[in-house]
């Protein structure tokens, strides 16, 4: 069973993985290891889904959307703001706010909690998208956040989207890549590692990538959407 984006997030895997880039899940469990918005997961939430990050801000958002929030609450959720309204004023509870900020905030690292110049517009925090959210998060009420980080344990799919090494900042402490690597390369279960190339058109290194295709990365006006080369390492399933 696939549903959408329940929120926007900088390099969603969802797109990428409804277009095939990465393998399907070969056990009924699956951990997302950097969760973000879990565009990999979605594509087959009716499994057990697991999820993991280190930004307080998505925790706390899956935590509300998983356990507490009901449909009411989202289409509680005022639409058409004007651009520059603060979040934080319009007296909503504080899962309401975090998913509204983050349609309005692609790139959601950080406490910009404005309403964007692009944020009602069509594909963004619209009628349209409230109706489909406040519908479609029935699908995950059986999922779960994890506390601490993930072991890459057997007989699980373990999806690892870190943020790419050489390529963006986020506000987050870093990640050491090569560690990751080595406990990838010693994991057990199913694992499939996403990277991408850097800045300067560098190819991963930190474990012996494969390229999968081009993802897209951000949508613009038609025609325009930014794409990056996506690679892929997997291991055996054992």
């Amino acid at each position: 069973m696939r549903i959408h984006p329940l929120f926007k997030q900088f390099g969603s895997s969802w797109s990428a993985t409804r277009a095939g880039l990465y393998p399907e899940p070969e056990y009924n469990t699956i951990v997302e290891h950097y969760a973000g918005s879990a565009g990999y997961s979605l594509n087959f939430c009716e499994k057990n889904v697991y999820l993991y990050d280190t930004d307080q801000h998505i925790t706390a958002l899956w935590s509300w959307l998983i356990h507490w929030a009901k449909p009411q609450d989202i289409l509680d959720i005022p639409i058409g703001l004007p651009e520059g309204t603060n979040i934080l004023s319009l007296n909503l509870m504080h899962g309401q706010a975090l998913l509204l900020k983050h349609w309005q905030r692609t790139n959601n690292v950080g406490d910009c909690w404005t309403i964007s110049s692009w944020g009602n517009k069509p594909g963004q925090w619209t009628a349209n998208t409230r109706a489909r959210v406040a519908e479609e998060v029935q699908a995950i009420k059986h999922w779960a956040i994890l506390p601490a980080k993930p072991y890459l344990c057997a007989e699980m799919t373990h999806f690892v989207d870190p943020p790419y090494a050489g390529n963006y900042a986020y506000k987050q402490p870093p990640i050491d890549h090569a560690e990751l690597g080595r406990r990838c390369l010693a994991g057990r279960g199913q694992i499939i590692v996403c990277e991408g190339l850097a800045k300067d058109g560098t190819p991963p290194t930190w474990l012996p990538f494969r390229p999968a295709g081009k993802r897209v990365t951000s949508r613009r006006k038609a025609n325009q959407s930014h794409h990056r080369m996506e690679y892929i390492w997997t291991n055996e399933v054992t």
